[in-house]
């Protein structure tokens, strides 16, 4: 009977995720493409992530999510597999089925809630994570430090979760053996990673974009705004009722969840947005659902709850009213009206420029960037790498380049923090067609 009720969880969970706005973002799509066309991660394609299905040879692109569609069907079956995960570890923790089915309701109430239309890394980190936690849970340490490394390859936020849990390891056994075997274990995936960018000569530059940039341009200036009332009332009331669980700290199982539910949040150091909350939404509801329980025979417990339900009853009204549509972010009319129009001006394999247009026109024209040189059009890059973009363009000199100058990132135009490279294209190239703002511009 469980399962019954866990497959309508899955259905409806996978019907509302058809229903609601969506947000693929455009590096799922371009960063693979380009590396699928010859250029370099981190020396050609600059950026500061880690690989994972990016860069590497196995990657979204070369397994067929080439667009929002199949990109929405990825998104969906993620969740599908994570509810069916939450349900195998939270009967496992809870030992109750109808426990463990409170915590796929309350995954199914927030995660469309905390971004959860928005298709990022993030959101593929608990398929990793929940089967790194039971592994660990069954003392499977050499698989669990499998995962954690694969989990680092994928992001490197997941850093910080790694150490604490050595230190856990540690702490919890006091034996040197079983530690080895967690970090042999744990850097055998980053191991393969480094050996990977060595050998195709990037290593250097994955340094300096993913640690030094990092560290440096990008924690100065590209961290955003940070969290208004509104967003962090929302996050203490999903993420602090977590700490419920503290309760039963002594057991092993809420120390390894507790671990695993901070080390997830520290990734939040970098960006507040919604969707860097659901690698750590998993555990916040199992440790939510432990926390309830431990509560219900209080006095204060059922008015807690009675709070709880009343206040997420408001929010999702709210949160449905303004997200249910068809919008798709970047795949609107006019991108697809602008991707026909390069097209006719262009062939397979051009080399042409996007200037303030959507990146990832590059992979819906079947188009390569001026100069084999790529780069997220964002002040804090552009720092760094405008000059080396300009230089790309006056050797390759496209015949056909894509202007949108009313571009502004984060209250900056476009025009003004990469001035020199518009500059050049104004005084080379003149208009020959338009798509709204868009302006298709052809070497003079």
């Amino acid at each position: 009977m469980a399962k019954f009720f866990l497959l309508i969880i899955i259905i409806f969970h996978s019907f509302l995720l058809t229903k609601l706005i969506f947000f693929p973002y455009p590096e799922l799509f371009i960063y693979p493409y380009l590396t699928n066309h010859g250029l370099k991660p981190y020396s050609q394609i600059l950026d500061q992530h880690f690989p994972g299905l990016m860069f590497l040879p196995i990657n979204f692109d070369n397994l067929g999510m080439t667009n929002p569609d199949t990109a929405r069907i990825w998104l969906i079956v993620t969740v599908v597999i994570t509810q069916v995960l939450i349900f195998v570890i939270s009967k496992e923790i809870l030992k109750s089925s109808k426990k463990a089915l409170l915590v796929n309701i309350l995954y199914l109430i927030w995660q469309p809630f905390f971004e959860g239309w928005v298709l990022w890394i993030d959101n593929f980190l608990p398929l990793i994570l929940l089967p790194a936690l039971y592994f660990i849970l069954k003392k499977r340490l050499f698989v669990s430090g499998i995962l954690i490394g694969l989990a680092v390859v994928f992001k490197q936020i997941m850093i910080p979760l790694a150490l604490i849990f050595s230190f856990y390891i540690w702490w919890e056994s006091r034996e040197f053996k079983k530690l080895r075997v967690f970090l042999i274990s744990l850097i055998i995936p980053i191991s393969l990673m480094i050996i990977y960018l060595i050998s195709i000569g990037v290593f250097n530059d994955f340094l300096y974009w993913t640690v030094i940039f990092n560290l440096t341009i990008f924690a100065k200036y590209g961290r955003g705004v940070g969290a208004d009332l509104a967003h962090l009332s929302r996050v203490i009331l999903v993420f602090g009722t977590a700490f419920l669980a503290i309760r039963k700290i002594k057991e092993r199982s809420v120390q390894i969840l507790l671990i695993f539910f901070i080390g997830s949040l520290i990734g939040l150091s970098t960006r507040f947005d919604f969707v860097h909350f659901q690698p750590a939404l998993p555990f916040a509801v199992i440790l939510t659902t432990l926390g309830i329980y431990s509560l219900n025979k209080k006095k204060v417990g059922p008015i807690l709850i009675g709070v709880y339900i009343l206040i997420a009853l408001w929010w999702q009204n709210i949160f449905y009213k303004g997200h249910i549509g068809n919008k798709v972010f970047f795949f609107d009319e006019q991108t697809y009206k602008i991707t026909g129009k390069i097209m006719q001006y262009t062939k397979p394999k051009d080399k042409i420029f996007v200037f303030g247009a959507v990146p990832h026109l590059y992979q819906m024209t079947q188009t390569l960037p001026a100069g084999d040189i790529f780069v997220f059009q964002f002040p804090w890059f552009f720092q760094v790498a405008q000059d080396r973009i300009l230089a790309g363009i006056k050797q390759d000199r496209p015949n056909i380049v894509v202007v949108d100058k009313t571009v502004k990132i984060e209250d900056r135009a476009i025009t003004e923090f990469g001035s020199n490279i518009y500059t050049y294209l104004m005084e080379n190239y003149e208009k020959i067609d338009n798509v709204g703002d868009t302006e298709i511009l052809r070497k003079k």
